[in-house]
């Protein structure tokens, strides 16, 4: 993984230690140049992508990379936007190899993978980020999981759909939660589905046993009461045997949804207080954002709309101090889908309706999905 981090917040990107602040334009530029890192734009794709309200100049693009060059010239190191002839511009990543550390001690790369392992479980977005960030510094390398894992964590979504060197069984899970979290039409991510799950058995058992409690919620969201209710029964067999509280909050939280969407208030709260008995024993950041936010959406059942709003905005705000991107879309995308079923606050909806434009613009939605799909078309 690189070494480059991003404060949207500030404007500031940020390596080794050091922080350059730039104008929002430059910002913007440099991080979707970077986000579809080694790829070559015209002026008029960068235009669209950055400016996509305004009506600039190509002078303008010229500009603006003209100030990022001067700025980033110290970073020369790790990449440099090139000109490409005929075309436009591209970010060119340098690539670099890490000490081998574990080379000299046995278990350090063990040592690595439990801390790894510790801060996934834990819901630790930013730990687990820095920690991956800066293994050249730290002298280690990412095992293949986590080297993928992470590209998703924070938000590489181009990767998955650009690079052709990984296997496509190994990114086939990845490949549907890219499509799931961003489309909102159940329907469509249902026959997504179907075909993943033909295909499920290249993949390692863990994402088998993922998917098929994903699909509580899949069957929900298509308002497939009595389908979703038997995959249920069909998840618990699987988390019964996995004795681990993080699925099972997982398989807790697409039950509790269900029954939000279904009108079943009561069994949602009793759900709610069983989750929150395990996150009380076992604070997983990203788990009580979630599970906040089903709370919220609960008190909107029962119409208590300042209250729910209260938890549904913290909820959010939680998910999102975790660093876990794709949790924070599929956040947004439920609080829509739950408007959508149950229409009991415009205002609140409108708000997140920005909010969800805003991801999708960031992270090109759109785009994204068509490619997802154009990767699966031999599959499909």
């Amino acid at each position: 993984m690189e070494l480059i981090a991003w404060e949207d917040d500030k404007l500031e990107v940020r390596y080794g230690g050091e922080g350059i602040v730039l104008l929002p334009k430059e910002y913007a530029l440099l991080k979707y140049l970077y986000t579809w890192k080694n790829r070559s734009f015209s002026r008029e794709s960068l235009l669209d992508a950055v400016w996509p309200l305004e009506d600039p100049t190509d002078r303008t693009i010229d500009d603006h990379i003209y100030r990022l060059r001067k700025k980033l010239q110290k970073w020369s190191h790790l990449f440099t936007i090139d000109t490409v002839r005929g075309v436009g511009y591209r970010l060119s990543w340098k690539q670099h190899q890490p000490p081998q550390l574990h080379a000299w001690k046995q278990d350090f790369s063990e040592s690595i993978r439990t801390m790894l392992s510790a801060y996934h479980g834990m819901g630790m977005g930013a730990a687990l980020q820095t920690l991956a960030a800066n293994q050249e510094v730290l002298g280690f390398q990412l095992d293949p999981f986590y080297a993928i894992y992470i590209r998703f964590v924070t938000g590489d979504f181009a990767w998955f759909v650009a690079d052709d060197d990984t296997p496509l069984s190994e990114k086939l899970f990845y490949l549907f939660h890219l499509y799931h979290m961003t489309e909102m039409d159940a329907e469509q991510t249902a026959k997504l589905f179907q075909t993943i799950v033909k295909h499920q058995a290249s993949m390692p058992q863990i994402f088998q046993d993922e998917l098929q409690i994903n699909a509580v919620a899949l069957y929900a969201n298509m308002g497939e009461w009595e389908l979703a209710q038997k995959q249920v029964a069909h998840a618990r067999t699987i988390v019964e045997q996995m004795d681990s509280d993080s699925f099972t909050l997982f398989l807790l939280a697409g039950e509790t949804w269900l029954a939000l969407l279904s009108g079943s208030v009561e069994k949602a709260e009793g759900l709610l207080q069983q989750a929150f008995a395990i996150l009380h024993r076992l604070p997983m950041q990203r788990e009580v954002g979630s599970f906040k936010l089903l709370q919220g959406l609960c008190q909107y059942r029962q119409q208590e709309i300042a209250k729910a709003r209260r938890l549904v905005d913290e909820g959010v705000e939680v998910i999102r101090a975790t660093q876990f991107v794709p949790h924070l879309i599929y956040a947004v995308h439920n609080i829509l889908l739950f408007f959508r079923h149950v229409p009991c606050d415009a205002k609140w909806q409108s708000r997140y309706e920005k909010m969800w434009h805003d991801l999708a613009v960031q992270y090109q939605f759109e785009h994204l999905k068509k490619s997802v799909v154009h990767k699966l078309s031999a599959l499909l």
